[in-house]
This record gives structure tokens, C-alpha cells and sequence, in this order.
């Protein structure tokens, strides 16, 4: 029988000798390798992470102890030990396991964390709680090599000798995010990973001589000041020192009986240490170690064929529509080629923002800033005060941790930038990754131009549009395949919307991802006797108030539709737009994500689950018109 068949819980592995831990460790690598083939999901991380984690739980009980992950993918194995392992063909599948940690799902997770940098602050706040509660609880923080380029991390660390606490970080330094780590600090991690190990000689070395009869306190505080120049520059990990942290490492993240041994006696001597741990991301999986950057995030294998279904013929034309990220990105490297002022700035993520494209076609306009998102923004305000037009392309919910730097180094300043943003709306990762909340966050700040497109050439033509125009100008779009233009895409106008068809009975106004299925929901209105106009806004602001009036004149229902929620949108926009101008408003249907946590689950699932279809949309107006329907239109 497997090891890992015994395990049910850190219970049953602390059970097991010392001595069959690697085993183990292997046994769920191979698992581990199997589901994420299936489901998809974080792979390499997960497995980079699998003899640290085995270690972790074998030394401390988690029930009672603290466990923070930073960022959290790197969080399966974790599942696997505590309780969860026969679900784990459900990750990140409708109503399964979240692809991060969740409290929902165990008592071993915390908290519900998806990015980076906030560990260490949690962490820290947790020990503090349990200092005062007098409860002896031990606290550990796993924290990536890549998310100290956070700065939040460091102000963790700034603050941590101030609180007195008992707390451990393992920096997990495999030399990657998504992407190789960038910046001085990652050139300073390589450079204690080539030199010297640092072990407890030190410690022992002042123990020897603070035995020393009668002088030997005196000899230590003297030699400590003497060589403490010397040591910082000799000694790996004399940064940390100097926030207050006793560093230890870099040990080998993969050796389970060091790791054991070394955290035992971290648990001995309590206080601020840092335990650096250097690990190999994709460990264990030839394809994912050699390539973890496309490996990080798996996609599942493709469903079967069903019996009698041929293969497509050999040539023939792919149906397969490019993403909108592979539109941004092809149409951002054409408007660079043409235009020296365009520079593409990222934080961390060239291949999810599609920038890697940029950095291959032309690298001096090309800038990974690391997972800093504020520096980023307040980089770009300095490129375009000196003439250039900066575009930042960072996933909507990651945008909102540089919030005060739009801001400030943007908006304030005039700034001429295109914020591109990406994975805006519904992803699968669930409420941290869900880009929903971006234009009531900007929308209410002077000089800010919101535009969305609603299929590729739209794309193309606002980003065109948008590095031409003065200002701050941000374009949200989603991780999805771009729809083709049904015609010629009608030239942008600042501030205005393009009516698609024109009816009397009812006003659809769109914004982005919503025009197409407002079009399709028109369509089963109409075989209802329900006419049905559908306006694609284009700009959430400024908005075009003329376009929409008249669109209102004689319908019974205005319905606005957004891939964001509800409080403070694109609906929010147009209704507080029309009545400062006065206009008779007839009853209005907001269509949008409702005012709630939204899990995670496949994109086309959570949009049924919101009743985002063309049927549901059609339904609910039907039934706001009083009109009974003559065809099932909710059954599709």
C-alpha cells in the first residue's frame, strides 16, 4: 500500500519515520502530476513546494500553529495533507476546491489570499494577536523569492523587530514568479545562492566565547561591533539581519531531513528568523522544470471525442479565435514599430499580458518591473513627463494595489499613459482574480477616459485611439477569445456609442464583453414581438448621453449590461449621467455581477450561474415587460 494512501491528515504524517518522508514526498509529486494534468491549474509552483511542505506540517501542528501563504498557489500540496486529497480532481472546477487557500475549505487555511507580497504583514499581525493572548502559537510565513520585489514585504520586515514576536519566514527562492525573477534583489538572491552556505557557525562561535570566565561577555559585544562591517558584506543574508531577522540559509529546499532538523530548531530558539530555502519550481516533472513559466498555470486536458467523431481535416482552417491578450499584444507591437514614444511596462507578467511579444520584437521598449505594481504605475508618470506613451498592461485586480498611484503619478499629473487590462471580468481563479470592480475605481477620478471593446478590431482601434489621445486612457478586456467584427468597425470618437439596431420597445445599452450577448438576446426578444435596440456604449466615460436618450424615446425598459458589478459600473455611469441632463428615465433593468463574492469556476459556467446567457438575459426582461413567453427561451 502507498505512504500516501495513510495520509488522511498531518496526524497520519507525523507518524510516519523520518526516514519514508521522501518517499512520500514523491508519491504525492506523482499525484500531484496526474490531477493537474486532468483539471489544470498551478503546477510547477505546487510542485516546487512539496518536501518544504511535507516538513512543515511533520514539525508544527497547524491546527494550532499559523501557516500564511503568500500569494498562495503554490498551496496543493498543502491540500493534499489536510484532508483534501480526494477532492483534488476538483480544483478549480465548478463548485470545488479553490486554486489558493481558503477558509472555507479547512481549518488550515487562514486565509483566502491570491496575491502577492501580504504574507509576512499577515503573518505578522497573527503573532502579534497570539503574544497578547498569551497562547504560545508558533507562526510561519512561506513567502517566494519574487514576491520581496514587493515592497510590501519589506515594510512587513521594517516593522516586525518593533512587535516582539515569535515568527519563522521561509523564503521559497526558486529564481521565478511566473516569470524569471527581475531586479536587484534577484541578483542579490543569486549571489548567496553561488557563494558560500551560511550555517550556525556564527551563533556557536558567540556561545564559545560568552563561556569565556569573568571576560567573556565583554570579548562578544566587542567583537561583534568590531566585525559587524566585515560580516555584512562576507555573510549571505545580512539584509535580513539588518530588519532584525536571524537568517539561515539558503538550505536545500528538497532535503527533508535538513528542512526538519532546521525548523526544530527554529521552533528551540524563537524570536525573528528567516529560513531561506532554495527550491526548483516544476521539480519532479521533466516538461514542467524545464519550462515553468508555461507550465505555471495548466490548462486541462482536452474532453475526449465522442465515439464516431472524425478528426478535422488535415489543413483545414482552425476555428479558434486569438485571445484578446494575443489582440493587445500584436497590435502593440505595430503601434511601437511605428511610433518611437510606445513603451509596454508590465509587473511580473510578460507572457499573461502578452507583452513577451514586445520584449521579443523590440527589447528596449519593453519593461518588467516585477510584482510592483504601484512602481510600475509611478514609472510610466515619469516616462511620460519625459515623452514617451507609456502602456501598462496589468490584470484588472492587480491594478487595484497601485490604486493611489493612478492617482497621483497619472491623473494628477496629466499624465498621458494607456492602462491596459487585462483579465478584466470573470476568470476561473475565483473572487481574488475576478477583474470586477476596475471602472468604479476609476471612473470617479478627473481625466480619465474608460473604454471596453467588444471584439478584436474594436481592440485594435481603441488602443490606436488611445496612445494618440492626451490623457490617462484605460481599455478593459477580458481572458477570452476575441470575436470577430460582424462589419467595418466605425471609427472611435471620444464619448461615443455606436447603435447596432434600432427597436421600440425595449433599449439595450452594452458595455465591452456584454455587446455581443445583448445582440443575441435581441434576436430571441424579437421572436417574442419584443422590439429591441442594442447600443454598444464603447466609453463607460465619458459617456454618451445623446446616443442613449435617443434611444429611450418610447420604450418601456432601459437595460444596461456590464461584466462588472453592479455598484458603481458602467450602469451606475449611465443613469447618473442621464439625470443630470434631466432625461425621463423609463423603469431600468441593471444586468451585472450582483453585489457578492463570486467563486471560482469556468468562465462560461459562472456566466449561466449569473444568468449572463442570451436566454436568461431575454427571460428577465420579458418577465420585467409583464410579457409571458411564447418559446422557451430559459431553456437554452
Amino acid at each position: 500500500m502507498a505512504l500516501f494512501e495513510k495520509i488522511d491528515s498531518p496526524d497520519d504524517l507525523r507518524r510516519l519515520p523520518l526516514e519514508d518522508l521522501e518517499t512520500l514526498a514523491g508519491e504525492m509529486r506523482g499525484d500531484l502530476i496526474e490531477t493537474i494534468s486532468r483539471t489544470g491549474g498551478h503546477l510547477g509552483s505546487g510542485l516546487g513546494v512539496v518536501e518544504l511542505t511535507v516538513a512543515l506540517h511533520y514539525v508544527f501542528d497547524f491546527r494550532k500553529d499559523r501557516l500564511v501563504f503568500d500569494v498562495g498557489h503554490q498551496c496543493y500540496p498543502h491540500k493534499m495533507l489536510t484532508g483534501r486529497k480526494a477532492r483534488m480532481g476538483t480544483m478549480r472546477q465548478d463548485d470545488g476546491l479553490c486554486g489558493f487557500p481558503h477558509p472555507n475549505e479547512s481549518e488550515y487555511d487562514l486565509f483566502h489570499t491570491g496575491h502577492a507580497g501580504t504574507a509576512i504583514s499577515l503573518a505578522l499581525g497573527l503573532a502579534r494577536a497570539d503574544k497578547l493572548a498569551g497562547n504560545g502559537r508558533r507562526t510561519v510565513a512561506v513567502v517566494g523569492d519574487a514576491s520581496y520585489g514587493a515592497g510590501v514585504a519589506f515594510e512587513a520586515m521594517n516593522a516586525a523587530k518593533e512587535l516582539g514576536v515569535d515568527l519563522v519566514v521561509v523564503l521559497n527562492d526558486n529564481e521565478m514568479s511566473i516569470s524569471p525573477t527581475v531586479g536587484s534583489l534577484a541578483r542579490y538572491f543569486t549571489r548567496v545562492r553561488t557563494g558560500p552556505l551560511y550555517t550556525g557557525a556564527k551563533r556557536e562561535m558567540h556561545e564559545l566565547i560568552r563561556h569565556i570566565p569573568f571576560i567573556g561577555d565583554k570579548v562578544d559585544r566587542s567583537l561583534q561591533e568590531s566585525v559587524s562591517m566585515v560580516r555584512s558584506l562576507l555573510t549571505p543574508g545580512h539584509v535580513f539581519e539588518e530588519y532584525g531577522f536571524d537568517y539561515f540559509g539558503p538550505h536545500d529546499g528538497h532535503d527533508i531531513p535538513r528542512l526538519v532538523h532546521t525548523l526544530r530548531d527554529l521552533i528551540d530558539r524563537g524570536g525573528l528568523a528567516l529560513l531561506h530555502v532554495l527550491t526548483k519550481k516544476g521539480a519532479g516533472c521533466e516538461l514542467a522544470a524545464s519550462d515553468p513559466q508555461k507550465l505555471h498555470g495548466m490548462k486541462p486536458a482536452p474532453a475526449p471525442k465522442a465515439d464516431g467523431e472524425a478528426d478535422p481535416p488535415v489543413g483545414a482552417p482552425k476555428a479558434k479565435r486569438p485571445p484578446y491578450t494575443q489582440v493587445f499584444a500584436e497590435k502593440l507591437v505595430e503601434l511601437a514599430r511605428s511610433d518611437a514614444r510606445v513603451v509596454g511596462i508590465t509587473a511580473a507578467m510578460p507572457d499573461g499580458t502578452g507583452l513577451h511579444m514586445l520584449a521579443e520584437a523590440l527589447p528596449d521598449r519593453f519593461h518588467d518591473v516585477g510584482i510592483c505594481e504601484q512602481h510600475a504605475v509611478a514609472l510610466a508618470g515619469g516616462m511620460a513627463k519625459g515623452g514617451l506613451h507609456p502602456v501598462l498592461a496589468i490584470y484588472s485586480t492587480f491594478l487595484q494595489r497601485a490604486y493611489d498611484q493612478v492617482f497621483q503619478e497619472l491623473l494628477i499629473q496629466d499624465a498621458s499613459c494607456v492602462l491596459a487590462m487585462d483579465r478584466a471580468g470573470l476568470v476561473d481563479d475565483g473572487c481574488t482574480h475576478h477583474g470586477l470592480f476596475d471602472i468604479a475605481y476609476l471612473r470617479t477620478m478627473p481625466n480619465t477616459v474608460l473604454m471596453a471593446p467588444s471584439d478584436a478590431d474594436e481592440l485594435r482601434a481603441m488602443l490606436a485611439y488611445a496612445v494618440e489621445l492626451p490623457g490617462t486612457v484605460a481599455i478593459r478586456y477580458p481572458r477570452d477569445a476575441a470575436p470577430p467584427a460582424e462589419g467595418p468597425v466605425p471609427p472611435i470618437e471620444l464619448g461615443r456609442a455606436v447603435t447596432l439596431r434600432e427597436g421600440h420597445d425595449v433599449s439595450l445599452v452594452a458595455y465591452g464583453t456584454m455587446v455581443p450577448l445583448a445582440e443575441a438576446a435581441a434576436d430571441l426578444l424579437s421572436e417574442e414581438g419584443v422590439s429591441a435596440s442594442v447600443i454598444n456604449a464603447r466609453f463607460a466615460k465619458p459617456v454618451d448621453t445623446g446616443t442613449i436618450r435617443a434611444s429611450l424615446e418610447g420604450v418601456r425598459l432601459l437595460v444596461t449590461l456590464e461584466e462588472h458589478a453592479l455598484s458603481g459600473g458602467f450602469g451606475s455611469a449611465v443613469l447618473e449621467a442621464l439625470a443630470v441632463e434631466g432625461v425621463a428615465l423609463p423603469p431600468v433593468l441593471p444586468i451585472g455581477i450582483p453585489d457578492r463574492w463570486v467563486e471560482h469556476g469556468t468562465r462560461a459556467r459562472l456566466f449561466e450561474k449569473l444568468g449572463l446567457t442570451p436566454a436568461a438575459l431575454a427571460e428577465r426582461i420579458l418577465r420585467s415587460l409583464g410579457v409571458e413567453a411564447t418559446h422557451a427561451v430559459g431553456a437554452g
